[in-house]
């Protein structure tokens, strides 16, 4: 069975601008899972190679597919719709899956014309339909049994199934399929990291934090789950034999939550002496001096946290469970051990005041962080902000069900400026600039910087736009 799987590109109206295209390991882990047990894979990336979606439901078409698997997110509804319907007079499955699907599962099988969708972890739901296809009997009767899915009844009525329980043992999970992404396309450097090819690596799922604007819990859930240290050092030398992978980037909210598997995973680069540099994501409740000896040791060079704010209140009311002081000591610890840090910032939250936003702003000065990443806060489905930002009728702008809100304080384009003042004054300043450069090198910082530039460019035009338009 010859199995196709898209990663559809953004419509043009859409309001954040791009990133670089680098590999969606999301895709990747069901497309290991589905070759390991024998189905043939093809994966069309149209983020990658923006060719729209009449083109890649033709490509689709000329490869003959049994069943075709779309990956879809809030911004994507769209361009999905648009490829479901080219497919239409072809009669192939097609199944949804990814974010939008788990958050609004009727809906999304309803604007996407999609007949299954897949909520939740998708691996094995993906395979236990593709089991269906193979035995010929994919039909909706055998649908009702499949746990973790939405699907269209026999009747036109759309049914949702129980949910399927997590994934407990991540080791189970193959190595990334490389051979199957057109690796060499992909962005696969990192202003984080020297050295490249970079490769992105996912090794845990779950967060058991409550933050009232993130809606990763309905992706993932609450449970946190880890793959061992040992595994994960079996793929990096795999990674490195068979792809020249110089560096790592773990793509995942809290890496060093499970101490256990870090410290296990820090011993077996040393024992087996893995030449490899690598990045992370933390809270900085969940770092120590010992372990982030052990990291260094190990070949950690940088570390992203989400500082979101500088103030006490704001923290208290995103629910973030950590206080100043631990941001602060972490920090140090960092430097002190030479490994960079990165801060992301929020600004123009509904309940900041616009003093809380200067406060935020001296505190990241005084942090000194390598990179600050500042975010237009936004009100994303499923979070429990979104509803107070509905509730308080801080609406500047819809865009699908993505809200692009005003604070009590600050309108969106209030919010958007006062990102660029920030961007400017941290990012761009002379001592910033002279450390990305001996870092990454002129060449190197100059595409990024490009790159960055574009995306920033591109995300004004839009405001300016939407703003017309009110």
């Amino acid at each position: 069975m010859h199995i196709v799987l898209i990663r559809p590109d953004l419509p043009k109206e859409a309001p954040l601008g791009r990133l670089s295209p680098q590999l969606p390991v999301g895709l990747a882990f069901i497309a290991g899972v589905l070759e390991k047990d024998g189905f043939k894979i093809t994966f069309l990336d149209d983020y990658l190679l923006r060719k729209g979606a009449k083109s890649i439901a033709e490509q689709a078409r000329g490869l003959e597919a049994d069943l075709i698997g779309i990956t879809c997110n809030l911004a994507t509804v769209k361009t999905i719709s648009e490829i479901v319907n080219e497919l239409l007079p072809d009669n192939i499955p097609i199944v949804v899956g990814g974010p939008e699907v788990t958050v609004n599962p009727e809906r999304t099988l309803r604007r996407t014309n999609a007949k299954i969708g897949i909520c939740g972890e998708g691996e094995y739901t993906m395979l236990e339909i593709c089991h269906l296809l193979a035995n010929n009997t994919l039909n909706s009767d055998n649908l009702k049994d499949i746990q973790g899915i939405v699907y269209k009844s026999s009747n036109g009525h759309i049914k949702v199934n129980p949910p399927r329980p997590l994934i407990k043992d991540l080791d189970n999970l193959p190595f990334m399929p490389l051979h199957l992404f057109q690796i060499d396309k992909y962005e696969r450097t990192m202003s984080e990291l020297r050295e490249s090819p970079i490769d992105l690596l996912s090794t845990s799922r779950g967060c058991p934090y409550n933050c009232s604007f993130c809606s990763n819990k309905y992706v993932w859930g609450r449970t946190h789950r880890v793959m061992s240290g040992r595994r994960i050092a079996d793929e990096l030398e795999f990674l490195i034999k068979n792809y020249g992978t110089k560096g790592v980037f773990f793509r995942e909210d809290h890496f060093t939550l499970n101490k256990k598997r870090v410290y296990e995973l820090c011993s077996e680069i040393e024992r087996r002496k893995i030449n490899i540099m690598w990045g992370c994501e933390s809270r900085a409740d969940a770092l120590d001096e010992k372990l982030i000896i052990a990291m260094k040791r190990a070949g950690c060079e940088s570390i992203w946290f989400g500082v979101e704010s500088g103030t006490p209140r704001v923290l208290k009311m995103l629910k973030k469970d950590i206080d100043i002081e631990q941001v602060e000591s972490t920090f140090k610890l960092c430097k002190k051990y030479k490994i960079q840090v990165g801060a992301s910032v929020m600004i123009g939250i509904p309940g900041q005041t616009l003093e809380e936003n200067y406060e935020t702003l001296k505190f990241i000065k005084k942090l000194d962080p390598d990179w600050t990443y500042f975010n237009t806060f936004l009100g994303l489905p499923g979070s429990e902000v979104y509803d107070i930002i509905l509730k308080k009728g801080l609406i500047y702008k819809k865009w699908e069900d993505l809200i692009l809100p005003n604070s009590e304080v600050l309108t969106w384009p209030e919010k958007v400026r006062f990102k660029e003042k920030a961007e400017i004054r941290f990012n761009m300043q002379p001592k910033t600039i002279l450390r990305h450069i001996k870092r990454m090198g002129f060449r190197r910082f100059i595409k990024k910087a490009a790159n960055t530039l574009s995306r920033f460019y591109k995300v004004r035009s839009f405001n300016k736009k939407i703003a017309k338009e009110i």
